[in-house]
């Protein structure tokens, strides 16, 4: 048997049961023993009314990004699917319902814009659903267990995810939808029996760990429970509000808590003040609310106060578009704000990194005295895999402040110069440990100080402390073989995956090609990226931002002229628009 490797979409209008159908898909999948990446897509708007898409990839190998080819389209509603036709492959499967409601006009059927090699295979979800349950509502299961037999999933999974998701709400209810699932299975098997195929069988994983499905957002929060987090503080907004939610839950079961701020300057502020009083705090936002915490961060930055600030990037600018996904804020978050005020950015390119970046934020913060950005993106956030799932160390958990020698009681320099720009750390009220914060300049007792000479040692100081921090940030990962390329690509954030796929199936066709993951965006291990630059011919550098804004960073490490491949098509890079790319600059032409 070949490899397993399929996409399959769920298309319909809010209040279909879309997002909740391409949910249970997922972890009857899962289940099944297959890799899972899925990402869902659906309107801006608090009480939208529009299209709805999941789009999940499972296969019997791992999976690192999802492709732009669709091999299964389950129509819940023909006028919003008609947007999926041009991603569905030559011999796409595609169910939908035979018998709608009311009749569908010529100009928005279907069926009659598929082309001839796919299979068409007309469902009556929602007349199949009213029988077996009297409610049309679980024509979204009716639905998946015609998919189910059709490609010879084992159904026994299916419903038990049906059953964990809808025991809780009744006996009655439960029955309902498993009624409607299997009414869907007992029609494939009756009616499409010439189309069921041959069962797909998972590999063979043997003993390990249970995989969980895990998406970004949810390994942030995590990751901040189990890096000790003791407050969260935050203002709801898209893509970041999940963060919240499971903390508001999940927090306060450990002595912490959560508070939704008026806004996110205040986030900030009381992030800050948290973390001046010894207790550790995060905050999540997007572009906008970043925008509107940019001053305080910097005040961290001069007062040498630790903050965790996630920024889930949308597409921007300004409100932007909510649910969509960009890589825009890089800028903003290496150089925003006044004056020279340089802080620590990190960028995790997967779940299980949005895990460990998040719990690692912690000790970076607190051992470098100064705000810890974390970019992810709403592709990132909201995308779910089926993982391990990760676990951090007490070490990796540990406390990483500096604190000073008791001996120093009396006589204590809160931004005493060092070799290393970091200074000893008293909590407030240490007996003995007296000292001023503030946002303007000072000196090593943090007495404002105006003077030329020391502020030239005051930013040389922060600025050498962030640069040490190279020690303890990740070095980029390269993947190709080493030696010299043909052609180098660098990502970075959940753009990777598509670059690492990219580049693999390249070298597959015999293209001497390498990668290189880049997560510590700053400081940066310039000498690692350039020896990497170095050993390239040509270096191509895709992002989801318009202006090339790691190619920006960057750029200054390469001899040559950098090739850029920038979307702010609101959705991912797929794999094979990357490696058209690539082709096409080594003049290799597309396939």
């Amino acid at each position: 048997m070949g490899r397993v490797d399929l996409t399959i979409e769920i298309c319909g209008m809010s209040g279909d049961g879309t997002i909740a159908a391409g949910g249970l898909l997922n972890l009857a999948v899962s289940k099944a023993g297959f890799s899972v990446l899925a990402f869902d897509s659906y309107p801006a708007e608090i009480r939208g009314f529009g299209r709805c898409v999941t789009r999940s990839r499972f296969s019997d190998q791992e999976l690192k990004a999802l492709t732009d080819s669709t091999d299964v389209l389950i129509s819940l509603d023909d006028e919003q699917s008609l947007s999926r036709v041009p991603f569905l492959s030559a011999g796409a499967v595609v169910l939908f319902d035979s018998n709608p409601p009311t009749p569908v006009e010529e100009a928005k059927s279907l069926a009659a814009r598929l082309s001839p090699g796919m299979a068409v295979l007309g469902v009556p979800f929602r007349d199949l659903a009213t029988r077996a349950s009297g409610s049309p509502r679980g024509r979204n299961l009716t639905a998946l267990g015609a998919l189910a037999v059709i490609l010879g999933l084992p159904e026994e999974h299916f419903e038990e995810v049906i059953t964990a998701k809808f025991r809780p709400k009744g006996e009655k209810v439960l029955e309902a939808n498993l009624k409607s699932f299997r009414a869907g299975c007992d029609h494939a098997r009756r009616e499409l029996a010439g189309r069921i195929r041959e069962p797909l069988r998972p590999p063979a994983r043997g003993e390990g760990p249970e995989r969980v499905m895990l998406s970004g957002n949810l390994a942030i929060a995590q990751g901040a429970l189990d890096a000790g987090l003791r407050s969260y503080y935050g203002y709801p907004i898209t893509p970041a509000t999940p963060i919240m939610e499971y903390l508001a839950k999940k927090l306060p079961e450990k002595g912490g808590r959560v508070v939704q701020m008026e806004d996110e300057i205040s986030s900030i502020g009381a992030v800050l003040g948290s973390f001046f009083a010894g207790s550790r705090a995060m905050t999540a936002t997007s572009g906008p609310g970043f925008a509107l915490m940019t001053e305080l961060i910097t005040h961290g930055v001069m007062s040498e106060t630790p903050a965790v600030i996630i920024d889930a990037q949308r597409g921007g600018p300004a409100t932007g578009l909510p649910t969509k996904t960009e890589q825009s804020d890089l800028t903003a978050a290496v150089f925003g704000g006044p004056g020279d005020s340089p802080r620590i950015v990190i960028a995790p390119t997967d779940v299980t990194e949005c895990y460990r970046y998040t719990v690692k934020s912690f000790q970076l913060a607190e051992k470098y005295q100064t705000p810890v950005i974390v970019l992810s993106d709403f592709y990132l956030d909201n995308r779910v895999e089926n993982v391990v799932m990760p676990r951090a160390t007490e070490e990796e958990t540990a406390d990483g402040n500096l604190y000073p020698d008791p001996a120093e009681a009396g006589r204590y320099r809160r931004f005493r110069l060092t070799e290393t720009g970091i200074s000893p750390r008293a909590i407030p009220g240490t007996e003995g440990f007296l000292f001023a914060a503030t946002g303007l300049e000072h000196n090593e007792r943090g007495i404002p100080n105006y003077d030329p000479d020391n502020h030239q040692k005051m930013s040389s100081k922060r600025l050498a402390k962030i640069q040490s921090a190279l020690a303890d940030l990740e070095e980029p990962v390269e993947t190709g073989g080493g030696g010299e390329y043909d052609l180098g690509a660098v990502g970075w954030g959940s753009t990777w995956g598509s670059v690492q796929e990219a580049v693999d199936r390249a070298r597959e066709e015999g293209l001497k090609v390498g990668a290189l993951k880049v997560t510590s965006l700053y400081p940066l291990h310039a000498d690692l990226v350039r020896s990497f630059m170095d050993r390239c011919a040509e270096v191509l550098i895709p992002e989801l931002n318009l202006e090339g804004q790691l190619a920006t960073l960057i750029g200054h490490l390469f001899c040559g002229d950098l090739h850029r491949l920038n979307r702010v098509t609101g959705v991912p890079i797929a794999p094979a628009v990357i490696l058209d790319k690539i082709r096409e600059i080594l003049g290799k032409g597309q396939r």
